[in-house]
């Protein structure tokens, strides 16, 4: 099949649009949480900002997807907005169903173009290895019951859906207007990467404050992260990036550019001289 083809362009629509889940998050099975669990999810100090980034995504989305002309594209870009929107409606029910104190942050009302959708899709091509990382390592150390991870799977999957989804679109779009040289091409995808990077980490370190009512110490991050060595961390998110990916058709396009990174400097990392162990629950990468 021919990048920038009809059949590729039905191929990634389609299969985004048909592996659409229909639910509410006010429905799913939220479990009880002991005191513990609680404090932890609360002593995450990013929750307003990541509520603001699905919120933001929604908006520009929608708005973007308004000037799409092919209609089928059209189509698997409005869904992808509305299952962005319902992220932050389960941020929400998050909030609500445990008691999580968090300051909204006040919308964007900049105009959205093309530019700014680039910028977002390679934004989440970043995010999402890293969150697969995080929610690989929270599992392996049970720090959460099962019950609440489970519904974080379905989240998950939805951004690896959305990464792939995007790189195909992205990439069918470069081929439709005849930009085929992969150089120019890598060049584009690192300056859209970096400036959604920048991006992000000036908003969340504008978001970082958290509430008084908050305790940060020993927080969420904290506990997933104490004891993880870089190494240890690429080896989870790139095990976990794999495992996501082999659930969706393998005739599309992957991300390439965040996991040649991480695998370049897991590389170099497993090279360097062994050093002292950090006393830790054992992790063993599946």
């Amino acid at each position: 099949m021919r990048v920038g083809s009809p059949q590729h362009r039905d191929l990634f629509c389609r299969t985004f649009i048909e592996t659409h889940r229909v639910f509410e998050p006010a429905d799913l099975p939220w479990p009880q949480l002991e005191a513990r669990h609680i404090d932890l999810l609360r002593a995450f100090p990013f929750w307003a900002f990541a509520l603001s980034m699905e919120q933001e995504a929604d908006r520009m989305i929608a708005a973007f997807a308004r000037t799409i002309e092919d209609p089928l594209i059209r189509e698997a870009v409005e869904l992808q907005g509305a299952e962005e929107a319902r992220h932050g409606r389960l941020l929400k029910t998050l909030f609500e169903q445990y008691g999580i104190a968090v300051a909204p942050l006040p919308p964007s009302t900049k105009p959205v173009g093309r530019d700014d959708f680039l910028d977002f899709g390679f934004s989440e091509c970043t995010d999402s290895v890293i969150g697969f990382g995080g929610f690989a390592l929270a599992r392996q150390k049970q720090i959460f019951p099962p019950e609440l991870l489970d519904i974080f799977e379905h989240v998950l999957y939805e951004e690896a859906r959305h990464i792939v989804f995007f790189i195909n679109w992205w990439r069918y779009e470069e081929a439709v207007a005849g930009r085929n040289n992969p150089l120019v091409r890598l060049a584009n995808a690192l300056k859209h990467s970096v400036r959604a990077v920048m991006h992000t980490a000036q908003g969340a370190q504008g978001a970082a404050v958290a509430p008084a009512a908050l305790d940060l110490t020993g927080g969420g991050s904290q506990a997933i992260l104490e004891g993880v060595s870089a190494k240890m961390f690429l080896e989870f998110a790139l095990a976990e990036n794999q495992r996501m990916m082999q659930r969706i058709d393998p005739r599309l396009l992957r991300p390439r550019i965040v996991p040649t990174l991480a695998t370049a400097a897991l590389l170099g990392l497993r090279m360097l001289p062994p050093r002292e162990p950090v006393p830790s629950k054992e992790l063993v990468a599946t």
